[in-house]
């Protein structure tokens, strides 16, 4: 799925490959959620939920990301910028990576899976109403446009 993003990246835009890909991870997780709460005799659906999240992660934020950071920051400020939005992408990778398997134990799968579900919904609110189409424009444009 990430070959296909770098395929239509360019023709497709930016946000419309974040907005479906999240809005496909919003479902996936709702799926995983609903999985270990009230479908755990249907284990297709976990399979299902999995390879949707996998998918749709890799056609949106797993690629357009890290194309996103390097495009929106101002020269003066690339570099820098570039280095704490990557220390930030890490950092949360890291956060979710320590803190599922407690949560879990405290709260119970799908009650984490919907959690995250959650933040997905507040990342989709904020690439819609924030995050600019940078499609066919060169970096100066980009500058011009978001600052």
């Amino acid at each position: 799925m990430t070959g296909v993003a770098v395929l239509v990246v360019d023709r497709v835009g930016r946000r419309p490959l974040l907005l479906g890909g999240v809005s496909g991870i919003v479902i996936s997780l709702v799926l995983l959620g609903s999985y270990y709460l009230f479908l755990d005799d249907v284990p297709v659906i976990a399979v299902v939920g999995l390879l949707l999240y996998v998918g749709c992660y890799q056609v949106s934020f797993g690629p357009i990301g890290w194309l996103m950071i390097s495009e929106i920051f101002p020269l003066r400020l690339r570099g820098r910028g570039l280095s704490i939005a990557v220390l930030v992408n890490f950092g949360a990778n890291a956060l979710v990576t320590f803190a599922f398997s407690p949560l879990k134990a405290l709260l119970g799968a799908g009650i984490v899976f919907y959690g995250f579900g959650v933040i997905a919904v507040a990342s989709l609110l904020f690439i819609y109403f924030v995050v600019p189409e940078t499609k066919g424009l060169s970096l100066e444009e980009i500058e011009a446009k978001c600052l």
